[in-house]
């Protein structure tokens, strides 16, 4: 079948990246107010209702699999050659770069040692727990159940609509174990991807479901967003709101702390991220049939550049962070003013100076595939002969 060009979904990438990188820049600004200062619970609430970007990188990694192998013929080994190769360069090449520049930075201290080095770079291979590297460790234990997912929506294909409510159950099931379970129960015995479930793949199992089934059911799925975008944007508004909400819930009725309150492991987060998820995916649909207008065309280039290296924006993305952190947070926090209005502008300097670091991997021999892309070798132009003239 001939491979078709989604261009909502490049808009998506640089959307949710957009959004991911804001989460963690937030994250700075709370660190610098008190916890149950008014300031703070207002921006906390704000910041814990933009969480729900993590789902929604999950949900297009399994739209965009299913998308691309679905209606294709599938072979598992060369799929997991290819799939693996691309992860596992860059989750030990960012290994080895986090732990150096933790060294370096005093964050983590190995004394000279070089065996002490591989020791704890062995360990953040197993745990993925190395800035935001988790995420790369949950797509590896994708790829590798991804024939078998691949499978069973191919063999249960008039069944798509109950593999999703199951999932969904499944989902709602696990989130609120996770938020009312664990924390009453002893962990420290367990197998290290169930008492760390952040980086535990079938965590987020009913995101990448989502995906696959709308990959699916495209068409009839799209059409429905679009056919009901403004009944869609109503809920978000509405949702939006109980979502700050359920913040305050959870920290004055539930008593718990803020990273508790602010978890994406709670059953609230998979309605409402589905729900983001649809007008995300609206916006890219509208994007896309302008794309071509020549007012769009400058937005439209962008959109590209920020799609092909959004992975690479993430895996980057600490570096900016800490001079965020580290240079330039101290000034800002001399004046209340000051330190509020610069939020826009540390999230556009913390996105365009991701943007910039991966662009030059990009574009860089042998480097890109430290980001999960394909090494551009420069091509040597062929001479070409004229009748009549010298070769040139």
């Amino acid at each position: 079948m001939k491979k078709v060009h989604l261009y909502e979904i490049d808009f998506m990438r640089g959307f949710i990246m957009l959004g991911v990188l804001s989460v963690h820049t937030m994250s700075a600004y709370d660190s610098q107010l008190k916890d149950w200062t008014q300031a703070f619970l207002v921006m906390s609430a704000v910041h814990s209702s933009m969480h729900v970007m993590r789902m929604a990188f999950m949900f297009i990694t399994g739209l965009v699999l299913f998308i691309t192998n679905y209606r294709r013929p599938f072979q598992t080994i060369a799929f997991w050659k290819k799939r693996l190769f691309f992860t596992l360069i860059p989750y030990v090449f960012w290994n080895v770069v986090y732990l150096l520049f933790r060294s370096a930075t005093h964050s983590i201290e190995f004394h000279g040692s070089l065996l002490s080095f591989f020791k704890v770079l062995i360990l953040s291979f197993i745990h993925g727990d190395q800035f935001y590297i988790y995420y790369v460790l949950v797509i590896f234990q994708l790829y590798i159940i991804f024939p078998l997912m691949l499978y069973g929506l191919r063999k249960f294909q008039k069944y798509h609509l109950q593999i999703f409510f199951w999932s969904v159950y499944i989902q709602l099931g696990m989130t609120a174990f996770i938020k009312f379970g664990i924390p009453h129960l002893d962990t420290s015995h367990w197998p290290y991807l169930l008492s760390h479930y952040g980086v535990f793949v079938l965590t987020y199992q009913c995101y990448f479901m989502a995906g696959g089934i709308v990959a699916c059911h495209y068409e009839k799925i799209t059409e429905f967003i679009d056919e009901h975008a403004w009944f869609l944007t109503s809920v978000f508004g509405v949702s939006l709101v109980l979502m700050w909400v359920h913040y305050y819930f959870n920290r004055i009725i539930l008593n718990e702390d803020d990273k508790r309150a602010q978890s994406v492991h709670q059953p609230v987060f998979l309605p409402y991220a589905l729900l983001v998820v649809a007008l995300v995916l609206f916006l890219g649909r509208i994007w896309a049939k302008r794309r071509t207008e020549k007012k769009w065309q400058p937005f439209s280039r962008f959109v590209q550049v920020a799609s092909q290296i959004s992975f690479g924006m993430y895996l980057v993305q600490p570096f900016p962070l800490y001079v965020l952190n580290v240079v330039i947070m101290p000034h800002l926090v001399k004046n209340p003013f000051v330190f509020y209005g610069s939020l826009p502008f540390s999230i556009l300097f913390v996105y365009f100076s991701s943007m910039l670091i991966a662009y030059v991997f990009y574009k860089t021999p042998a480097l890109s595939y430290c980001i999960g892309r394909k090494s551009r070798l420069p091509v040597q132009a062929k001479a070409v002969q004229i009748p009549g003239k010298q070769q040139i």
